[in-house]
Order: structure tokens, then sequence, then C-alpha cells
């Protein structure tokens, strides 16, 4: 049976949902963006302020200062060549170059430093210090590091100096990756912006069941609801 009510409630939720999902796509929410693009950017900004490791690595990379080491890699083009060279001298490695082989030999804690504090410049979106530093682009820098330091992590495990490759891969992990990834983004912390987190969250959680309920309550209004089966009387 047909519940006016019901059906005129459920009519209400679905177009009020529907308003409100087109103002969620339209570019009013800063700077052109639309609420998913603002969302996207204001997750992104909680999870790089959550992601700044730089001080921990300086600490990690600090007790390898001292602790020499050698190895023979090989990168995948002799521009990657060219460029760990570069980087690694500014570290104050010794670096032979032939085509796409590289010897380097240095200091283990001042290369890991160096790759830290590059890192954390580009992590702060200060890019063009670096592009002036090593002349080419501050993202290429830092990812001319990872490339290398993943060879040097591998060299060195078959050397089976296995704590010297952990700690290239923590650097790797936690200072190089976030820097590359984040690169671009405004860091921010859940603390300062706790406010708007919750209510984001709690928006989405209370949308969704804004959906959920028109449906229900339309249906229901179309005497489409869920109801107790009426028992059978026996003759």
């Amino acid at each position: 049976m047909m519940n006016t009510k019901k059906l005129i409630l459920g009519i209400f939720l679905l177009i009020s949902f529907a308003v409100v999902l087109i103002l969620i796509f339209m570019p009013i929410f800063g700077d052109g963006k639309n609420g998913l693009q603002f969302a996207d950017d204001f997750f992104n900004s909680l999870s790089k302020g959550s992601s700044n490791y730089m001080d921990d690595m300086r600490k990690l990379s600090q007790r390898f200062v001292g602790t020499p080491f050698a190895v023979e890699i090989n990168m995948d083009t002799a521009n990657q060549a060219k460029r760990t060279e570069v980087l690694f001298n500014q570290a104050g490695a010794q670096v032979g170059v032939t085509d796409t082989k590289l010897k380097i030999s240095g200091d283990l804690g001042k290369v890991l430093l160096k790759s830290v504090d590059d890192s954390d410049l580009l992590f702060h979106n200060q890019g063009e210090k670096l592009q002036a530093t090593y002349n080419f682009g501050g993202r290429e820098v830092v990812r001319t590091w990872w490339e290398s330091l993943s060879k040097v992590d591998a060299a060195l495990t078959k050397q089976k100096a296995f704590k010297h490759a952990k700690a290239i891969s923590d650097v790797q992990a936690r200072a190089i990756e976030p820097a590359y990834n984040f690169y671009g983004i405004i860091p921010m912390n859940v603390s300062d912006r706790a406010g708007m987190l919750i209510f984001m969250l709690v928006f989405y959680v209370a949308y969704t069941l804004w959906f959920g309920y028109g449906i229900f309550e339309l249906f229901e209004g179309m005497g489409l609801g869920m109801g107790k089966p009426h028992a059978k009387k026996e003759v």
C-alpha cells in the first residue's frame, strides 16, 4: 500500500542528495577546485604533515659517518650515470664512470646525509635550490638518489653488509620517497586541522546514509518495503 508521507520524504532526500552532489562537483572550493579535488588535496596535506621523518633519517645517517664503502653499480643509461656521479661527488665520494658503469667509494654516512638533505629541500617544495646546485630538476635529483641508492643497496647486500643496506632502504622509504611523492603539496598537521578533519569524516558517513535512507523511504512510500509476512489461516 502506498504511503504518501514516506514517498514525499524519499523524493526530498534524493533530490537534496543530488543538489549537494552537483555542488560538490562545482569549482567553488577555492582556486577553481571542486569538492573532490579539495578533499584530495586536504588529505594529501595531512599525509605529508605526518610523513616528515627527515630528522630521524639524519640521526640514522649520522651513525654511519666514518663507515667506508666501495661498490660497482650499473645504471640504466649514460645520462643516469652522469647524474649519479654529480650527486655522489657532492657527497664527498670518489666516482669513476665508464658509460653506464660506476665505481663508487666513500663515507656511507656522508652520502646518506646528503641524500636526506636534498630530500628535505624537495619535501619543503624548494626544488629550485636543487636545480641551482645540480643543474637539473629538483625531482630528478631526488629520483636519481633513489635509483642510484637502490643499486648501492643491492651491491652492499651482495657484500653481506646487511646493516649498511638496511640503512639505505630506510632512508629511501622515509626520506627520499615522501619527498618525491609529496612534492608541491603544502604539509599540514592533523592537530591544526582537527575540526575540518572531523567535519569531513562525519559528512562522508552522513552523506552515505542520506542516499540510503532516501532510497529506503522512496520504496517504502511506494509500498515496496519489507514487512512481516502474514500468517496463513488454516481452514
